[in-house]
């Protein structure tokens, strides 16, 4: 997607095995570095067509930290691009993007595993709060695109058989506004920042 200085990432299989963590990780250190300096969209396309556990291997947190912190390293937004079923690791992945875009019939499972749980509900609570975050968890619930929408969690609906063009057409709107939208999501960011993924191990007791 040359055209709106887009680069976009298919993922045809749901989670995340160690080759994609590792291209993935390469790339975002190449954009936060400033190789790709006229980069304005990182889309994540998840295209895959199952509905098993999304599972990720060792680096995944770093990935998904990597991701949320993109925008504070560099002017590119990055999109979750949301085809079928996302839950697990890859709705974590999603939400850690400055964005969720997603085609009508898309559907995200918040039931989460122990590895996922942290990244999904760090994120839902920054943005929707304790209260309905624990819901949505404890609930396992899948909601639909419309229901993702209404909570603000997914920015636009890719109408079903639009496709690509669907997206490159939404991301060509968003060109326009790109300096603003960043400086939005940037703010965001600063205001709500990355998850902790990682539980500090316990200090050392206290002799008396």
């Amino acid at each position: 997607m040359d055209e709106v200085d887009t680069i976009l990432v298919s993922k045809l299989a749901c989670g995340f095995d160690r080759d994609s963590i590792e291209g993935l990780t390469l790339l975002l250190g190449k954009i936060s570095e400033g190789h790709l300096p006229n980069l304005k969209y990182l889309v994540f396309d998840f295209a895959h067509c199952d509905e098993a556990p999304a599972v990720a291997a060792d680096g995944f947190d770093e990935l998904a930290s990597a991701t949320a912190r993109l925008i504070l390293d560099a002017p590119v937004i990055s999109i979750a691009w949301a085809r079928t079923y996302l839950n697990g690791a890859d709705l974590d992945f999603a939400l850690s993007c400055s964005m969720i875009v997603a085609d009508r019939h898309a559907r995200f499972c918040f039931e989460a595993d122990f590895a996922s749980a942290v990244g999904v509900y760090g994120s839902l609570a920054q943005k929707l709060g304790f209260v309905k975050a624990e819901r949505l968890m404890e609930n396992g619930e899948i909601l639909t695109a419309e229901q993702m929408q209404e909570l603000c969690l997914v920015k636009h609906i890719v109408e079903n058989g639009e496709g690509l063009e669907g997206a490159e057409s939404y991301v060509r709107q968003c060109g326009r506004r790109h300096n603003a939208s960043y400086s939005m999501f940037r703010a965001q960011r600063i205001s709500a920042p990355p998850v902790r993924r990682h539980v500090p191990a316990p200090s050392a007791s206290r002799r008396v």
